[in-house]
């Protein structure tokens, strides 16, 4: 019996704990991303349209000024907690409340915010 525990604790260490990774995570949801960036959108369900299109706004705002020096944000994700079951999003990256946005540049989180405005605050700062 001992040996079974052994083998079990060997096992998760390898594989990472399995759907906590926090880098097989950032890799999975950044693995389409283009121009370095991708916005990720956590959800507990489906987004309401004031939302969306007051994200859509802010995105052609950092876009069409090229804000981002690097290229415009294209990759923009909704993932909604409650049906995704990859990872356990909540736990990875702490998620409280929702909508909730990840900005990632070149596989690195540079911006967590729930609200769509400071996306263009955060390119306006650089």
């Amino acid at each position: 019996m001992k040996r079974l525990w052994v083998l079990c604790i060997l096992i998760l260490l390898v594989t990472g704990c399995g759907q906590n990774n926090r880098e097989k995570a950032i890799d999975y949801l950044t693995q389409n991303q283009r121009n370095d960036a991708s916005l990720i959108v956590f959800t507990d369900r489906p987004s309401e349209r004031p939302f969306t299109v007051e994200l859509q706004t802010q995105l052609n705002e950092v876009n069409n000024e090229n804000l981002r020096a690097k290229g415009p944000i294209t990759n923009v994700t909704f993932y909604n907690v409650r049906d995704e079951n990859k990872f356990n999003y909540e736990k990875i990256f702490g998620l409280k409340s929702y909508p909730y946005m990840i900005l990632f540049e070149k596989g690195q989180i540079t911006l967590e915010t729930q609200e769509p405005e400071e996306i263009v605050q955060h390119f306006k700062k650089r």
